[in-house]
């Protein structure tokens, strides 16, 4: 038979549990009053904040690791030689590959809102680039003879190259030939 001590202590024990699952109870109940009543609040404070757009942006960059922006030149009525920031497919091993790939296939519809044109033939390719002692040398195909503005073309091609730090000058190749190019 249980001993009055141990009743006691039985009651007293059961009246802590009961103590424990009420305080729970309370603080969940007020938990889930303070979330009702606060989320529409917090919800039009994060969206007002941008902390959402900030997150897609960087999303969108992580998301967007095989495109770069890259400094293309084309000629524009207003200023003559302008060079235009585009988004191009990581398509080479270099920045000097993609910003040469972005120039021959020509202004984005961007460039093109701001009067960019290109005076390079559009089936021109870039066969090869290469950098060696600050000299960029760039081979690109035939089709680049049948330009309309052959000067011009070659001074795009010569602009572009020239806006990297990195370069002091270009020579440009033509299936392998090297052309000459007028400053």
């Amino acid at each position: 038979m249980e001993s009055p001590k141990d009743t006691s202590e039985s009651q007293h024990n059961q009246h802590g549990t009961k103590r424990i699952l009420f305080a729970w109870g309370v603080w969940f109940l007020f938990s889930l009053i303070v979330v009702v009543f606060s989320f529409p609040i917090i919800k039009e404070s994060i969206h007002k904040s941008g902390v959402l757009a900030l997150l897609q942006d960087i999303e969108t960059v992580h998301s967007n690791r095989e495109m770069r922006t890259v400094d293309v030149c084309f000629s524009t009525y207003a200023s003559g030689y302008q060079l235009f920031p585009q988004q191009q497919m990581r398509l080479g091993g270099s920045v000097y590959h993609d910003t040469f790939e972005s120039l021959l296939a020509g202004p984005d519809q961007q460039a093109l809102s701001k009067g960019a044109v290109s005076y390079i033939h559009p089936e021109t390719r870039l066969i090869g680039i290469t950098l060696s002692n600050g000299i960029l040398y760039v081979d690109v195909t035939k089709e680049f003879l049948q330009s309309p503005d052959q000067d011009k073309a070659k001074e795009q091609i010569r602009k572009t190259a020239t806006s990297f730090s990195r370069i002091k000058d270009m020579i440009l190749l033509i299936e392998n030939e090297e052309q000459t190019i007028s400053e």
